[in-house]
């Protein structure tokens, strides 16, 4: 084999299913509270968006087992990221500069 010493290989799958379930988790917490505390103008759809598909990624974790699956999953990740480079484009200037200035 090539020998990698990733997560999954050294503590085994459900150990990795644990953190990544905690890390999900920890991450919706920013989402929640921009959309609840901030105004950030269309940028909302991100964030609507987001804690849906991690939601759903938390669900499809724990019934994975297949290499096909982790790809979905992985897929979902990368997805995330780069509608949220995107939907950057989103966000109200106005009210950003308000803040500044």
């Amino acid at each position: 084999m090539l020998d990698y010493h990733t997560i999954p290989v050294v503590y085994g799958e459900k150990a990795s299913k644990i953190m990544l379930t905690i890390l999900t988790l920890l991450a919706l917490i920013p989402s929640y509270l921009v959309l609840y505390k901030f105004e950030i103008g269309y940028m909302y759809l991100f964030f609507y968006t987001c804690i849906m598909l991690l939601i759903i990624f938390l669900l499809l974790l724990w019934i994975s087992k297949t290499k096909t699956h982790y790809l979905i999953l992985h897929n979902i990740l990368k997805f995330i990221i780069v509608a949220g480079v995107f939907s950057i484009l989103l966000i109200d200037v106005d009210l950003v500069l308000s803040r500044i200035l």
